[in-house]
């Protein structure tokens, strides 16, 4: 397991808010001008003040709009119970982030009633301290349990930390494990894969029984290391949908070797089908646009 050494910050939130301040401020004042100017000025001006909103939309308002995505999978041919399952990825708590945002979280999962949660890893953004943001979580109570896997963030500071703050809570770790929970009379099959950036992924070869299976994993391209078979649905987030989406070109920039391929949304890679979240929080730009924070529902057949 590598573990990296920082000695600084990897983001200053409040070097990114000052500069996109700045920038409004200026497009605004141009724009505003250029308007009262007028004659040939005016399509200048009204560019730039439709630029400034969408500068102001995608910092400041899109990453603090929460949205659900429902999904409804059977995982056999004809499955005799249903369950509700929450999938979340991708919190990086951090003071954008903060125990405020993941209080309104906690109520809207909680609201959805859910009998299983499971979460994708990357809980914060390099610093493990900032996974005390995430204490509102705490007060989940699912049916069956609550089960995660770490993500690349998570390795950016001390992993060992943020798993056993997140254990501390009754959440179980399932990094490369395997398990069997029974569900409304039905056995189904569980796994959790490492992250392949900075972990040690290991993959189940072959199911001990025949039983509807998830796999857990944070990155989509551990869908290239499997195979067809080898599991019913593969749950993963890390790309963020590309946080920044645009209309027919999608997402312009995504941290993963399959690109677009698995951004978001369900998808068939490998033979597997697969569900990527958008996640809930923000690396890199602290934007989003067309791509809000997102929490997984799956009426899931078994």
């Amino acid at each position: 397991m590598k573990k990296l050494d920082l000695n600084k910050p990897l983001e200053t939130f409040a070097t990114f808010d000052i500069l996109m301040a700045a920038v409004f401020v200026v497009a605004l004042i141009v724009g505003v001008w250029s308007l009262a100017i007028g004659h040939w000025l005016f399509p200048i001006g009204l560019l730039l003040l439709v630029g400034d909103c969408l500068i102001a939309y995608g910092i400041w308002v899109a990453p603090k709009l929460l949205s659900t995505t429902k999904y409804r999978i059977a995982l056999t041919e004809n499955p005799t119970a249903w369950v509700k399952v929450v999938f979340m990825a991708d919190l990086h708590a951090c003071k954008r982030k903060p125990a405020a945002w993941f209080s309104g979280v906690a109520k809207a999962v909680k609201e959805l009633r859910p009998d299983l949660v499971l979460l994708g890893g990357d809980y914060v953004v390099w610093d493990s301290r900032d996974a005390s943001h995430l204490n509102p979580l705490a007060e989940l109570e699912p049916r069956y349990g609550t089960y995660f896997v770490l993500g690349n963030h998570d390795y950016l500071g001390d992993p060992a930390a943020v798993s056993e703050r997140l254990r501390s809570w009754g959440w179980h770790d399932i990094t490369n494990s395997n398990l069997t929970l029974r569900m409304q009379g039905k056995d189904f099959g569980l796994s959790g894969v490492d992250e392949p950036l900075f972990g040690a992924p290991i993959y189940s070869e072959a199911r001990a029984y025949r039983v509807p299976h998830v796999t857990l994993a944070h990155n989509p391209d551990s869908v290239l290391d499997m195979h067809e078979g080898q599991t019913d649905l593969l749950l993963a987030g890390h790309a963020h949908g590309g946080q920044l989406r645009f209309p027919l070109v999608g997402s312009l920039f995504t941290p993963n070797r399959l690109g677009r391929k698995a951004d978001q949304g369900e998808k068939r890679i490998n033979g597997l089908r697969m569900v990527v979240t958008r996640g809930l929080g923000e690396v890199g730009i602290r934007a989003r646009f067309m791509c809000r924070p997102e929490i997984v529902v799956i009426d899931l057949g078994i």
